[in-house]
């Protein structure tokens, strides 16, 4: 977290894509902050102006990241900043798919 905060803070472009078009909010809410349930890292960025509907050429998208990790918290928090909660992966899935994909009945119920 202290990583991203310091480079934040010398400039670093928070929407900026690497090679494969992943943001570093793609990577924190596919890896990091949904793994170890770093979830200040995914508020920090979005309060920086991170795009939470931002794709890496059309795979991954922060809130399709979110739901396949399963992480509520963060799921709530992309939606409640302006996630579009009917975005699409390039295979045809949208996060209530993949919520009842996955068996999470309690983030089925929430994305209803």
């Amino acid at each position: 977290e202290n990583i991203v905060k310091y480079l934040i803070e010398k400039g670093a472009d928070v929407n900026y894509k690497d090679d494969s078009g992943n943001t570093p909010l793609i990577m924190a809410c596919l890896y990091t902050a949904c793994d170890y349930e770093i979830e200040n890292i995914v508020k920090y960025l979005v309060e920086k102006g991170a795009d939470v509907n931002e794709n890496d050429n059309g795979h991954f998208i922060p809130l399709i990241c979110a739901c396949y990790k399963g992480n509520e918290t963060i799921i709530k928090y992309l939606i409640e900043n302006g996630a579009n909660i009917n975005c699409i992966d390039n295979k045809g899935n949208t996060p209530l798919m993949i919520a009842c994909k996955i068996g999470n009945k309690k983030l089925v119920k929430y994305l209803i």
